[in-house]
């Protein structure tokens, strides 16, 4: 089913082959305005045009080559979100190489997985990683050269082999080739058809899988993401969300590029507030957490006294009434006015939050808009460049992932007397399968339909409403993406535990998210070690061996998949036929533990 009533009419957005074509189109009309921008020596906002974006990237494209690299080579990119990295994916990108994001937040261990199977030949990272890229080249002879993005080469003390450069060398280089009339840039053409991004899920099973996007999937989610949303030269988007991921690289990258939009990159959460209203953002891609984050500090600020209190109903009732009267459009633009100093204190200018990750909670997209703000959820998932599904700019639901993306056939599989199925998708934006793994790739997919894992229903205004997960991935407010078995197999040769499952858990103090797992001890062996009979074992008995073997696993990968409490079970538990356990049925009202007290 292909949906095609949208509320009001579809913007139109012209398509792009690929990314070359993307940013040339983009700087034969926006080519001399600025984007790009990052905080310069003097602490004040600095960009380039996109002209200049356009000759960095051509210069080190062929500063790539002048290392000898060839087209489908795979180069790896790790650092936090700036100028230089997105300089890098572009030239990557551009220049038929693949590129391999890598989340910067991840542990040593699980970086070098990602690495032993994605075989890079070079490596763009920030300083800060710089000695692990060092001791992996020494592991893996693939590595051949690995480029600073952010500190000079010479700063680096290596009796290494490896050939250690910094971006200026390498521009330089390419500066220097396209001099001298050599450019082997310039004669590249790209197949858009052919991975150009492989976007690793984090784990530490050894297997963790590689999400093979094209540049035709990607520019065509953004065609459509744009047909839905409107995203012009005007708006300013504040980077705060990793590049590394799919989210915020289609949508608050590559997006802006094709409309022309300009990009601010964030200092840090911290600077946040401070960077909103220096960069002037009118817009920001954010997960549940940080819009939950934000809403909260303001609302303190309007509710910390009664006349802050007083002053906040009386214009939400103010702006109701000019809703009413006028519409809601002219209504926020009252709401803007009453509440000017909140606006004030965000640079004046912002405008819109886009949400994806994760669900929102309704009450905070609406006391947002109360403010005249627009909150704007979306869905999406990786395998499809990831964007599948939005609320428009003047047609939206707080309780939706939003309306399904133009031109693309949704199904629903398997649905049950609810009207609820598995969504499942099939058309341009769908990943071309998991790198090296068929298995998966078959299994992911039914009738051509990519399976989303999610199950939900299509209401009958268009609106995609998500009820509930069939995949075990755990999804936090934050967006991060936690899998079950990536955790449970750290106790796989466990001599005290037997069987884990991994669960999400809110704890009930502080309505905080955080992960439990629900343990079966290994009786056998504890009786020997305690000395003592099943019957006789008490949970006090058990504690301290659970407590020191969780701490001991939880230092081996990232902080926000660490277990925080565990459940102890005296009986085994329930089994299919084929003996996996059915997490389902797990009783998660048994006593909690915390692991740190």
């Amino acid at each position: 089913m292909i949906w095609e009533n949208y509320g009001y009419p579809l913007y139109e957005v012209e398509e792009r082959r690929d990314f070359r074509e993307m940013l040339d189109k983009t700087c034969e009309i926006y080519g001399e305005e600025k984007s790009f921008f990052e905080k310069n020596k003097d602490d004040i906002y600095e960009g380039i045009t996109f002209n200049q974006f356009r000759e960095n990237m051509r210069n080190l494209s062929d500063g790539i080559f002048a290392l000898n690299l060839k087209e489908r080579d795979h180069i790896a990119l790790m650092g936090k979100n700036s100028r230089a990295w997105a300089t890098s994916y572009y030239s990557i990108t551009a220049s038929n190489f693949v590129v391999i994001p890598i989340d910067r937040e991840l542990k040593d261990m699980e970086i070098d997985r990602i690495v032993s199977i994605s075989k890079p030949k070079a490596i763009f990272c920030d300083s800060a990683f710089i000695r692990l890229f060092l001791e992996l080249s020494l592991k893996y002879d693939f590595i051949k050269f690995i480029i600073s993005l952010d500190q000079k080469a010479s700063s680096f003390n290596s009796n290494s082999k490896i050939m250690l450069y910094d971006m200026e060398q390498i521009l330089d280089k390419g500066k220097e080739v396209r001099k001298n009339g050599n450019s082997i840039y310039d004669k590249v053409i790209i197949n858009p058809d052919l991975e150009t991004s492989i976007l690793f899920t984090s784990g530490t099973t050894g297997t963790p899988k590689g999400v093979m996007l094209t540049q035709h999937s990607i520019c065509n989610n953004i065609y459509g993401m744009r047909k839905l949303i409107w995203i012009d030269n005007t708006k300013y988007f504040l980077s705060v969300l990793p590049l590394h991921h799919a989210y915020e690289c289609t949508c608050g990258f590559l997006c802006q590029v094709h409309a022309g939009s300009r990009i601010l990159y964030v200092q840090s959460l911290k600077k946040l507030a401070d960077n909103i209203k220096e960069g002037k953002a009118t817009n920001i891609n954010v997960v549940p957490l940080l819009l939950e984050t934000l809403a909260k500090r303001v609302k303190e600020n309007l509710t910390h006294s009664l006349f802050t209190r007083i002053y906040y109903h009386a214009g939400n009732g103010i702006g109701a009434f000019f809703d009413f009267i006028s519409g809601k459009e002219n209504g926020r633009k009252v709401r803007r006015t009453i509440f000017k100093p909140v606006h004030n204190a965000f640079g004046e200018k912002l405008d819109l939050f886009i949400s994806g990750g994760a669900a929102v909670k309704p009450e905070i997209s609406k006391f947002l808009r109360s403010l005249g703000f627009r909150v704007l959820q979306g869905y999406g998932i990786s395998e499809c460049s990831p964007f599948l599904a939005a609320n428009r700019d003047r047609f939206f639901k707080d309780d939706s992932a939003g309306m399904p993306l133009p031109e693309h056939d949704f199904e629903f599989f398997d649905v049950d007397e609810e009207g609820v199925g598995e969504i499942a998708v099939k058309g341009k934006s769908v990943m071309l399968g998991y790198y090296n793994d068929p298995e998966a790739t078959k299994a992911a997919f039914h009738d051509g339909y990519f399976l989303t894992g999610d199950y939900g229903y299509l209401d009958n205004q268009g609106f995609i409403h998500i009820k509930r997960r069939k995949k075990n991935v755990i999804v936090t407010r934050n967006g991060k993406n936690i899998y079950p078995e990536d955790i449970e197999v750290l106790y796989d040769n466990s001599s005290t535990i037997q069987e884990i499952i991994v669960m999400e858990m809110v704890e009930k103090e502080t309505n905080n998210e955080t992960i439990c797992a629900y343990i079966y001890p290994n009786f056998d062996n504890l009786e020997k070690i305690l000395n003592k009979p099943k019957d006789s074992i008490k949970d006090e008995d058990l504690l301290p061996l659970i407590r020191a073997e969780i701490k001991e696993n939880n230092q081996k990968i990232s902080a926000f998949k660490r277990i925080h409490y565990f459940s102890i079970s005296y009986d085994e538990f329930e089994k299919t036929t084929t003996k996996k356990i059915i997490r389902m049925n797990i009783d998660k009202n048994m006593k909690k533990y915390p692991v740190y007290i």
